[in-house]
């Protein structure tokens, strides 16, 4: 390295506030913190430290391996550096250094950067010219997906307004998938992505045929992640748009979008509404024509109607094969969801020497997705089944732990079912006084009305009875199984919930 001059010396403890914004400004627009900036471009977290708080200037080098990690071209750093320079002769004399890092003007250098970095950084790859494949169109997608997803909604619905390279069938695609994805965890995300991707869907070129049938597939996502949410009403009238948009398209569409995957939401939505008759004949049809790898889900959305219509046997069948079915490396989620419901249908169906036999792979699954929800609810399935082979001091302890978690989660319908797989536990040894202290421990349920009004009405029957120590085993029992049945059909009364188990 040559030697530094004094002045550069000083310089260089000073640090270049036009390199200092530059690195600042790449590295926010990925939403990345110093950990994700110092994996993805080799620099160490202390180095990246002191840039950030303009204790060193940040060496060209670091730069260009910033500008690399985020899809920058290198070649227009220069550009960059020069907006920058002009930016802060700008508003030389009203706003210093320090202020503009930390004061409201970075949104506007933040937005400027965005709309530059936008306009001439491609998904990864020189754009080609002519037409793209549907498979380079899915290829491109996915990168554009891995440069959005970690920033703000209204980011996103920014560059789909402004950007045409963000306003393809395979982004809405990839969009509307990231909206099924979240829906188990955050419906108003997924209610979020699937908006967005009913946009992107909106301002697609093509035919207008052919907008009508990627807007039908994007308002079915919606619909979905409605129905996810607890929006019922809007769910069915999105649900409604959405299948008369498919149809009305379908003649423009030459195998892109994914038949199967729509027969298979809508038979979701139909069996929210308790339809499910037309709910089975949609997801028979969609097992019919699947091509694309989705047997799994579809078994498991047909294994839930027939769980609604009352068929527990046939649920658990359709439950095993798609057991057998699912790539558990390629969709951990899927398979533990699978397997976790299997093993509450054997359990239901006296068969827990049987579900036994999965709970090891299911607590395997959690462990590796690390999250405690998944992780609290394999202790509860742990505990029922212990209670199911006869180990009621294991049972105990696995479902008092459960319902700890779930209480101070106040998760309403998994902290019930748990307590009265513990009152079967205790009951069944006589402890009748102490499923009395039950009655107390549900109260909070009550009041937090997350619950449907049969489920709650079944619920305070069970606790009137252990107040007055009457409850039984068959009661807790049937209590417990109708408040299963309820999760998926909440106008069920509790009259048609079948006999004590």
């Amino acid at each position: 390295m040559p030697h530094n001059s004094r002045g550069e010396e000083k310089a260089e403890r000073k640090g270049d506030p036009d390199k200092r914004l530059a690195f600042v400004l790449l590295r926010y627009l990925m939403y990345w913190d110093q950990a994700d900036l110092s994996r993805e471009a080799g620099i160490s977290q202390g180095q990246i430290s002191l840039y950030d708080q303009g204790h060193r200037t940040v060496p060209d080098a670091a730069l260009e391996r910033t500008a690399k990690a985020v899809g920058f071209p290198v070649f227009l750093l220069p550009f960059l550096l020069k907006a920058i320079r002009a930016f802060r002769i700008v508003v030389k004399g009203r706003w210093k250094i320090g202020r503009v890092l930390g004061g409201e003007l970075v949104t506007g250098l933040l937005g400027l950067g965005q709309s530059m970095i936008e306009l001439v950084a491609t998904p990864g790859e020189p754009q080609e010219k002519g037409p793209r494949t549907p498979e380079e169109e899915r290829r491109v997608a996915l990168v554009l997906w891995e440069r959005l997803r970690r920033r703000p909604h209204d980011h996103l619905s920014a560059l789909v307004e402004e950007d045409e390279e963000y306003r393809t069938f395979a982004l809405c695609e990839r969009v509307a998938a990231e909206s099924i994805e979240a829906a188990g965890d955050n419906p108003q995300e997924a209610v979020r992505l699937a908006q967005l991707a009913v946009r992107i869907a909106e301002l697609c070129p093509g035919p207008e045929a052919w907008r009508c049938r990627l807007e039908g597939f994007a308002c079915i996502h919606l619909a979905n992640a409605l129905r996810a949410s607890g929006d019922l009403p809007e769910a069915r009238e999105t649900r409604d748009r959405g299948k008369k948009l498919w149809e009305a398209g379908a003649p423009a569409d030459p195998g892109l979008l994914n038949e199967a995957l729509v027969l298979g939401l809508q038979a979701n939505l139909l069996r929210a509404d308790r339809r499910f008759a037309e709910a089975l004949k949609n997801v028979e049809e969609a097992l019919r024509v699947d091509r694309s790898g989705i047997t799994a889900n579809l078994l498991f959305a047909k294994a839930r109607i027939l769980q609604g219509m009352g068929d527990l046997k046939g649920s658990t069948a359709n439950l095993e094969e798609a057991a057998c079915r699912v790539d558990t490396a390629r969709e951990p989620r899927l398979a533990q969801g699978i397997r976790c419901q299997l093993i509450v249908n054997l359990c239901l169906e006296d068969r827990a020497a049987e579900a036994h036999q999965h709970i090891g792979e299911v607590r395997s699954i959690a462990e590796g997705l690390n999250r405690e929800l998944d992780l609290t609810r394999v202790t509860w399935l742990e505990g029922l089944v212990a209670a199911g082979v006869g180990q009621s001091t294991e049972a105990e302890a696995k479902l008092q732990q459960a319902r700890g978690v779930m209480a101070e989660r106040e998760i309403a319908c998994d902290y019930a079912l748990a307590t009265l797989d513990l009152a079967v536990v205790l009951l069944a040894e006589n402890r009748a006084a102490e499923v009395r202290a039950f009655a107390t421990d549900l109260l909070w349920i009550f009041r937090s009305q997350q619950m449907n009004e049969n489920a709650l009405a079944a619920l305070r029957l069970f606790a009137a009875a252990a107040r007055q120590e009457t409850a039984t085993v068959g009661l807790a029992r049937r209590i417990r199984r109708f408040l299963y049945w309820a999760q998926h059909d909440p106008e069920l009364k509790l009259e048609g919930a079948g006999a004590e188990a």
